[in-house]
C-alpha cells in the first residue's frame, strides 16, 4: 500500500511538473534587435541598472563593467533605466553606436516598491512598520534557510537558534513574546500561508518584508498575533536569457570550548565534597588520564552547496527556474549528524491578452537527516561533553581491557566497540544517563526524511484601466517519515539497555487556499486612491501513525525493522487526523494627497473551524488604519540637502490568535476506561467520567498594537534613518487552569491573561562614494524590549514552565513579571565561616495585618523562591559594513543582544560526581579563601544552589556573522570565456564571539517558549571557513 501511494504521490508530482512547463515553453521571440551601452554615474560605471523597454517587461542589468544588452522586436524602443539611489531616466535607443547613459543620484530608496499584503507599495508611501531584508542581504552566507537570514538584518525581529545541529530550524520573534504559548510569526511565501520555510533555499528568494505593526499586519486577521514574514522568490526577466551557477564550500568546526574541571581540579573538588574518598581515587584512576571529552566528541566538518538558475522571458511572458543542493555534516564525529537537500523552483507568467495573465509558482524540496540527543538532563550527548568525568580513558584496546569490563562481558552485558573494535571506555566514577559521547552516538540512531511541496497559480484580470481583479489558489503539502533504532549497551549501573528499541512515524499534511481579490487604483486631480477587496478560504488536512517495539531480534541492518520483533516484545500503535478551515472577508482603503498626507485603513473578518472555537465566538473582527505626513514636501520646509525627505507616521491596529487551540477544547472530552466503586462493598466497574471542562465562552486571542514612527533621509541621500516605537498589548491569552478539585478534572482551557511588549527601534544607514572609486556603506539597527505579564486571572498564581530533573517550574509565567522568567532562589553571599550559601529570605509574613509581606519567616523553602533572571534581552542589535573598490569587495556583518541571561542546567543534585565548569573550582570557598563568590563543594543548601541564580550567567553577545572578501573578475578576461560575471570569495563566519556566558554558545537554548534560555547541553553553532564562486552567463 505504501509503495502504491508513493508512486501514486510521484505521478501527481510529474503530471505537475509538465502543466509547470507550459509557462516557459512559449516565450520564444520574433525577429529582434540588439541594442547595446553603457551606464555609468559621470565618472565610474554603474553595475546593476535596471535597463527595460518602455512599455513591456523586456530588459536585463549592468554587467561589473556598466556594460548592457537588450533585444526587442520594436522598430523604436525607448529604453528606461533605473537603480535604486539614482533617478530614473529614459533614453531613445538607436541601433547604431553604444549608447551612452550617465545617471544620477536620487533620493535612495524611497522609490523602491515594497511588499504588503495583496499588493505592493511605494517605500516612501508606507505608514507602518516594515522591514526589508533583499536579496543582497542574503546571498553568499551560509545560512541554510530563510529565518537564518534574518538575524541583525532587521529591528525588531530575535532569532533564537535553539539548535545549531545540520538542518535547524531558528524561531523567529518579532517584536516581543506575545503570548504564553507560541509566538511564531505567519510566514506568507508568493501569497501562500505556510509555518515551514525550510525547504526554500535563501539563494531563491528575492526579498522578505516583516510586518511588525499591527496596521501592516491586520490585513491577515486572525493569523497575524505575531508578525507577519512575506517571502518573495525569485521571478524571471525579460529579456536575454540568463545562467546563474553558485558554488559554496565551507570546514566547520566548533567555536568555544567551555573551559570544564580537568583531572586534578576534578579529584580535588570530589574529595573535598566528600563525593570520592582518597582510597576510590587510588583504586579508581591511574593518575595519568586526563581526558578532554569535547576533543573526543567533534571534528571539523564540509558543507557543500549548489545553485544553479535560468531566467528570462520576453513582452508575453517570464521564467525563473532554480536547482539547489545541500549536503552539510555536523561537527559530531562520525555520520549522526548530516543533513541533505535537494530542492527546485518553477517560477513563471504569461500574457494570454493584453488583459489576461496566468502564472505559477511552485518549490519541492526532498530532505533527508540524522540527529544526536541534545538539549536533555537524561542523556544529552552535548551535555555529556560537559559533564562526564576526565578520570575515565577514552578507549580500551581489547588486549588491555580492564577486568571490571571484563567481568561485565561475562555476564553478557553489551559493551560498545567502535569501527577500530576497541572499547569504549565505561565509568565507574560518574555513574548518570550522560556517559560516554561515542556511546550515545552509536547506540542510537535518529534518521528523518521528508518531501515538502508549495506553490500557487494564479490569474490576473484587467477588465478597466487600473482595475486587476486576482484569483489565486495555494497549495502545500508535507510529508515527514522518522525512525528510531535504539541499540543495546552497557555504560553503568543507570545508563544501559537489555533491549533493542526502534519506532516508527509517519505524518502527512495537506493545505490549501483559495484567494480572491480585487485592486482599484484611480486618480481625482490631487487625491489618489486604492481600493482592495477580497475573500479567502483555507483548508488543512494532518494525519499521523506511529509504530514502536521494544525487543528486535538482532540489531544488522536487515533486521532494524517491525517485522522484526521477537514475540515476546512489547507493540505500540497509535495515530491521529484532523481537519480545520477557516474563512475571511478582507479589504484596504489607501489614499495619497501628492504624496504628502497619506492614509491607510483595512479591516478584516475571520471565521474559525468548529473545533477550535464555539459558534458564538467564532467570527473574530480585525481593524487597522495608519497615518504618514510628509512633512519635506510642504512649501515651508528648507529646501536644503542637510534633510531631503521628513516623514511622521502613526498606526494602529488588531490582529488575532488561536494559539495551541484545536480538538474541540471548549467541549467536555469524555475519558473511558476508569474504574467506579457502584455499590457499598466497593465493587469498582469500569466507567466514563469527563476529561475536562465545557467553556462556551473561550474566544480569539487579540492584540492590539500602537506605532509611532519616522523616515528620514539626510545629507545628501547619503544617510537614511527610520526609527520607531511602539506598544503592543496581548489580552485573552488561552491558559490551561486547574479547576476545582470537586470537578474531577485536571484542567480546562480559558482567557485568563494579558502580556504587554514595547520598545524603540532604530534602523540607520550611510553610503558614499570617494572620487577615487572606492565606495562603502554601514547599516545598523538596535531594537529594545519590555515585557510584563499585566494580567493573570485571580485564581492563577502562576504557571510553571520548563523543569530539570526533579526541579519544576524553573520557568514561570506570572503577573508583573516578564513571561517566562527564571525562578529560583537568591544567593546573598557565602558563609565566611563555613564556606556555606546564604539565600535571601523572602517577605513572606505580614506584621501589621496591612495584606503586604514586609518580614520573612526565617526559613528557607519554596516561598522564597523569586525572579532570579530573565532570557528576554534588553535589546538587540546589528551593524553592517560594506566596501568595494575595482573588483574587490568587503563585508562585514554582527549581530548581538544586551542584557538576556542564560539557566545553566547541567548540574543534577543526584549525580554529584558530574564534572563541572572550571569557575565553580576556581571560585570555590575554602578556608584559605574565605571571600570566595562561591560556596565550598557539597556544601548545606547545595540543593537550593543549583537553582539559584548562582547558576543564572550573562548571556549577552556579539558575533561576527560575517567577514567576507570577494573578487570580480575583469570583463575583459571574462568575454574571452564567454562568461558574464564571475566573482570569487571567502569568507570567516561565526568565527568571532564576544561574551561572557562560560558555557559552549551563548545563544543556546532548550526551547523558544516556556524554555527560552535553559541550557541542557544545546547544539553550539559552528564557526566556519567558506569558499565561493558566482558565474552567471
Amino acid at each position: 500500500m505504501k509503495n502504491v501511494l508513493s508512486q501514486a504521490r510521484w505521478r501527481l508530482c510529474y503530471s505537475l511538473f509538465k502543466f509547470l512547463l507550459f509557462f516557459i515553453l512559449p516565450l520564444a521571440a520574433s525577429a529582434q534587435q540588439s541594442f547595446k551601452g553603457k551606464v555609468t554615474d559621470g565618472k565610474e560605471p554603474l553595475i546593476g541598472v535596471s535597463v527595460t523597454v518602455k512599455g513591456t517587461s523586456t530588459g536585463g542589468f549592468t554587467d561589473a563593467e556598466g556594460n548592457f544588452e537588450v533585444k526587442t522586436s520594436l522598430e523604436k524602443p525607448v529604453l528606461v533605466f533605473s537603480m535604486v539611489g539614482y533617478s530614473t531616466k529614459e533614453v531613445a535607443a538607436v541601433s547604431s553606436g553604444n549608447i551612452e547613459v550617465v545617471m544620477e543620484e536620487s533620493n535612495i530608496g524611497l522609490d523602491e516598491v515594497v511588499v504588503v499584503g495583496y499588493g505592493v507599495q511605494r517605500k516612501s508611501d508606507l505608514t507602518g512598520a516594515i522591514s526589508q531584508v533583499k536579496t543582497e542581504d542574503i546571498e553568499n552566507r551560509t545560512v541554510v534557510n530563510a529565518q537564518q537570514a534574518l538575524q541583525g538584518k532587521a529591528a525588531g525581529v530575535q532569532v533564537i537558534q535553539t539548535s545549531g545541529a545540520p538542518g535547524s530550524n531558528p524561531t523567529i520573534r518579532i517584536r516581543g513574546f506575545s503570548s504564553n504559548s507560541s509566538s511564531d510569526p505567519l510566514y506568507v511565501v508568493d501569497g501562500l500561508r505556510t509555518s515551514n520555510i525550510a525547504g526554500i533555499d535563501p539563494n531563491n528568494i528575492e526579498s522578505m518584508e516583516v510586518l511588525k505593526d499591527a496596521a501592516s499586519a491586520a490585513i491577515y486577521g486572525a493569523q497575524a498575533g505575531n508578525g507577519v514574514i512575506l517571502i518573495t522568490t525569485k521571478k524571471g526577466k525579460s529579456g536575454v536569457a540568463k545562467i546563474t551557477y553558485d558554488y559554496q564550500m565551507s570546514t566547520s568546526e566548533l567555536n568555544r570550548i567551555p573551559k570544564v574541571m580537568n583531572a586534578q581540579q576534578y579529584v580535588s573538588y570530589m574529595t573535598e565534597a566528600n563525593f570520592i574518598t582518597p582510597n576510590e581515587v587510588n583504586t579508581l584512576w591511574d593518575g595519568v588520564t586526563n581526558t578532554n571529552w569535547a576533543d573526543i566528541a567533534f571534528e571539523k566538518s564540509l558543507m557543500h552547496r549548489h545553485n544553479l538558475g535560468l531566467q528570462g522571458g520576453n513582452e508575453k511572458g517570464t521564467y525563473f527556474v532554480g536547482l539547489s543542493y545541500l549536503d552539510q555534516d555536523g561537527i559530531v564525529v562520525g555520520n549522526q549528524d548530516v543533513y541533505n537537500r535537494v530542492s527546485g523552483m518553477i517560477n513563471g507568467d504569461y500574457k494570454i491578452r493584453p488583459w489576461l495573465k496566468i502564472g505559477t509558482t511552485n518549490t519541492l524540496e526532498k530532505w533527508t537527516s540524522q540527529t544526536v540527543s541534545e538539549n536533555s538532563e537524561y542523556g544529552s550527548l552535548l551535555a555529556a561533553v560537559l559533564t562526564m568525568d576526565p578520570l575515565t580513558p577514552n578507549l580500551y584496546s581489547e588486549n588491555n581491557l580492564p577486568d571490571f569490563m571484563k567481568s561485565h562481558l561475562q555476564v553478557g552485558r553489551a559493551l560498545i566497540r567502535n569501527s577500530s573494535r576497541d572499547y569504549y571506555g565505561v565509568s565507574r566514577i560518574f555513574e548518570s544517563e550522560q556517559i560516554h559521547p561515542g556511546i550515545m552516538r552509536d547506540v542510537n540512531q535518529n534518521k528523518n526524511s521528508g518531501a515538502n511541496i508549495l506553490g500557487t497559480m494564479f490569474m490576473d484580470i484587467m477588465p478597466l484601466k487600473g482595475l486587476v481583479f486576482t484569483s489565486k489558489f495555494g497549495y502545500r503539502g508535507a510529508f515527514s517519515n522518522n525512525h528510531t533504532f535504539q541499540d543495546m549497551y552497557y555504560a553503568n549501573a543507570v545508563a544501559y539497555r537489555d533491549k533493542i528499541n526502534m519506532s516508527r512515524t509517519n505524518s502527512n499534511s495537506i493545505y490549501y487556499q483559495w484567494e480572491n481579490f480585487a485592486n482599484y487604483h484611480f486618480k481625482l486631480k490631487s487625491h489618489d486612491f486604492t481600493v482592495m477587496a477580497g475573500t479567502s478560504y483555507q483548508h488543512t488536512e494532518t494525519a499521523s501513525v506511529n509504530a514502536a517495539g521494544n525487543e528486535l531480534i538482532k540489531n544488522d541492518l536487515p533486521y532494524r525493522d517491525l517485522d522484526f520483533l521477537a514475540p515476546t516484545a512489547t507493540r505500540t500503535i497509535g495515530g491521529i487526523q484532523l481537519y480545520t478551515r477557516q474563512l475571511s472577508y478582507f479589504g484596504r482603503l489607501s489614499y495619497n494627497y501628492l504624496d504628502k498626507l497619506l492614509f491607510q485603513a483595512s479591516l478584516r473578518r475571520d471565521a474559525s473551524d468548529n473545533s477550535i472555537l464555539p459558534y458564538e465566538n467564532r467570527w473574530g473582527t480585525f481593524p487597522a488604519m495608519s497615518l504618514g505626513y510628509v512633512i519635506s514636501k510642504e512649501k515651508f520646509f528648507p529646501k536644503t540637502d542637510w534633510i531631503s525627505f521628513l516623514k511622521v507616521r502613526a498606526s494602529w491596529g488588531q490582529n488575532g490568535s488561536t494559539g495551541p487551540l484545536g480538538g474541540y477544547a471548549y467541549l467536555a472530552s469524555i475519558m473511558s476506561g476508569g474504574m467506579y466503586p457502584y455499590s457499598s462493598d466497593i465493587n469498582y466497574q469500569v466507567a466514563s467520567s469527563p476529561n475536562t471542562l465545557t467553556n462556551p465562552n473561550l474566544k480569539w486571542e487579540t492584540s492590539e498594537q500602537t506605532d509611532f514612527g519616522i523616515d528620514l533621509r539626510a545629507f545628501d541621500n547619503r544617510f537614511s534613518a527610520t526609527l520607531d516605537y511602539f506598544h503592543k498589548k496581548t489580552s485573552g491569552l488561552l491558559v490551561a487552569i486547574t479547576p476545582p478539585y470537586e470537578t474531577g478534572v485536571t484542567s480546562t482551557v480559558v482567557n485568563a491573561g494579558n502580556v504587554t511588549n514595547k520598545g524603540f527601534e532604530a534602523e540607520l544607514g550611510w553610503e558614499d562614494q570617494f572620487s577615487s572609486g572606492f565606495k562603502y556603506g554601514i547599516k545598523g539597527n538596535i531594537a529594545t524590549l519590555k515585557n510584563k505579564v499585566t494580567y493573570l486571572d485571580p485564581s492563577i498564581s502562576r504557571i510553571s514552565g520548563a523543569s530539570y530533573h526533579t526541579f519544576t517550574g524553573i520557568t514561570a509565567f506570572e503577573q508583573g513579571l516578564p513571561v517566562w522568567y527564571f525562578r529560583g532562589y537568591e544567593l546573598q553571599g557565602i558563609n565566611r565561616e563555613t564556606g556555606d550559601p546564604i539565600f535571601k529570605d523572602q517577605f513572606t509574613v505580614d506584621t501589621n495585618g496591612d495584606g503586604i509581606p514586609d518580614q520573612g519567616d526565617g526559613i528557607i523553602n519554596d516561598q522564597d523562591m523569586a525572579m532570579i533572571g530573565s532570557a528576554i534581552p534588553d535589546f538587540t542589535y546589528g551593524i553592517t559594513l560594506t566596501g568595494s573598490f575595482k573588483g574587490f569587495d568587503l563585508t562585514v556583518f554582527g549581530a548581538g543582544s544586551q542584557g538576556n541571561q542564560i539557566y545553566n542546567a547541567l548540574t543534577r543534585i543526584d549525580r554529584p560526581r558530574g564534572n563541572k565548569l572550571s569557575i565553580f573550582y576556581d571560585e570555590r570557598w575554602t578556608p584559605t579563601n574565605q571571600d570566595a563568590p562561591r560556596p565550598r563543594p557539597n556544601a548545606n543548601g547545595e540543593d537550593k544552589y543549583w537553582i539559584s541564580d548562582a547558576a543564572i550567567f550573562d548571556a549577552s553577545f556579539f558575533k561576527i556573522k560575517q567577514l567576507q572578501i570577494g573578487y570580480r573578475l575583469p570583463s575583459s578576461l571574462l568575454s574571452k570565456l564567454k562568461v558574464d560575471n564571475c566573482r570569487v570569495y571567502t569568507s570567516l563566519d561565526d568565527w568571532f564571539v564576544f561574551t561572557k556566558y562560560p558555557g559552549m554558545d551563548p545563544e543556546a537554548s532548550a526551547g523558544s517558549t516556556s524554555a527560552l534560555g535553559v541550557d541542557k547541553g544545546a547544539y553550539p553553532i559552528a564557526k566556519k571557513l567558506v569558499f565561493g564562486i558566482n558565474l552567471s552567463f
